[in-house]
């Protein structure tokens, strides 16, 4: 299925309710292929169809809603998005403000406690009976994680406000993630480790930077 509006250039929010009633009366599958949030090129296709054949176009207008613009609303990594594009203005050179980079740390470390025992990836969709009618892509875990840090933390070096909050952050998700979410978290912090002791000189001073430290430094 096409969507042809020509001005339509970003995948905002999806009428799943429809689109399950959609593919239920076709007795079909349907498969979102962007995930809310991606940008859509005018005339690629937005839908998949399993099973059968392509339900009625009057029946999937309007079940896609895009944008000029991506918006908080179903787009789950948004957020994390301009979180971390706001610790990286705060980093950068011209700007040098490490306490608002690490309130920044303080909501990322908060968001993501809050989906650690979430389900994510892949959402199915069902009709009534129990039959997955819809297929959404969402981001994994490790997806949000990298989000979340991994621009940030190629920013760090010479900030140890950021280092030290960064490290606390990443240790309290280890305490609270399951298992198998774990390993993303382990690389960062194996991976900001490295960091520091590539560009910081002292023996001291790299000792300090890597003190976890929820307030940064004090």
């Amino acid at each position: 299925a096409r969507r042809q509006r020509q001005m339509c250039i970003g995948d905002r929010d999806v009428n799943t309710a429809r689109l399950v009633r959609a593919a239920r009366r076709q007795d079909v599958v349907l498969r979102l292929i962007p995930r809310i949030g991606d940008f859509v090129v005018p005339g690629t296709p937005v839908l998949a169809v399993h099973g059968g054949s392509v339900p009625p176009p009057r029946r999937l207008r309007y079940a896609v809603s895009v944008s000029v613009e991506r918006t908080l609303h179903q787009d789950l990594a948004f957020g994390l998005r301009q979180l971390a594009d706001i610790a990286l203005r705060a980093l950068s050179t011209s700007v040098n403000d490490p306490t608002t980079a690490v309130q920044c740390l303080d909501r990322i470390v908060q968001f993501l406690a809050a989906v650690a025992h979430l389900p994510l990836g892949p959402v199915h969709h069902r009709d009534r009976d129990g039959r997955v009618r819809l297929v959404q892509d969402g981001p994994e875990w490790d997806d949000l994680v990298d989000l979340a840090f991994e621009e940030i933390r190629w920013c760090v070096a010479g900030s140890p406000q950021v280092t030290r909050r960064l490290m606390a952050g990443l240790d309290d998700l280890l305490l609270l993630v399951p298992e198998d979410r774990r390993k993303s978290l382990v690389r960062h912090r194996a991976l900001l480790v490295q960091t520091v002791e590539r560009t910081v000189a002292v023996a001291a001073d790299r000792e300090f930077a890597l003190l976890p430290d929820r307030q940064g430094i004090g």
